[in-house]
């Protein structure tokens, strides 16, 4: 027979949430669904996150900023989806419109991260030259990730054609 686990208590879910947090940069929502699951009564899992904050472990500014940089370098999204993602976290509109805002201040880098996922694609279709089928598949594919239709377009014209030329020499 299961024994019922002790439901937490303020002190001990304050805890466990602060250790959460400091593992790795966490959202005031994911921490609410978290104290939630461990039976923690919403009066009790306000205080908690109003003294995560003036702890400094929690920060929903700084998850926000975080969030966009891994999923912009690491998993190679846009900026759509990256706002798209946040969006789904629950955090307020105007802390997500300042983390994309973030994205468009590295314009240079962001489209060198956009032909690195259409470079992939175009490898993964191994074939060259691209059909046009096979050029929609690249489109689709990179609107999928979040970049925007007339970046795709620019890059295909300046650096997709580029490779095609120097092919062809």
């Amino acid at each position: 027979m299961l024994k019922r686990k002790a439901p937490l208590t303020f002190d001990n879910a304050l805890s466990r949430a602060a250790d959460l947090c400091a593992r790795c940069e966490q959202c005031s929502p994911d921490i609410l669904k978290k104290l939630a699951s461990w039976g923690i009564n919403a009066s009790d899992s306000a205080k908690i996150i109003r003294r995560l904050e003036e702890l400094n472990f929690l920060d929903d500014m700084r998850f926000a900023k975080a969030y966009a940089h891994d999923k912009l370098h690491f998993s190679g999204w846009g900026r759509r989806k990256i706002c798209q993602g946040l969006w789904v976290k629950r955090l307020p509109p105007d802390i997500i419109d300042h983390a994309c805002d973030d994205i468009d201040e590295e314009e240079d880098e962001y489209r060198t991260i956009a032909l690195r996922v259409m470079k992939a694609k175009i490898r993964q279709l191994k074939e060259w030259p691209l059909s046009r089928e096979s050029k929609l598949k690249v489109v689709k594919f990179a609107m999928t990730r979040g970049f925007e239709y007339p970046l795709i377009v620019n890059i295909f014209r300046t650096e997709i054609a580029m490779m095609l030329t120097e092919e062809n020499q």
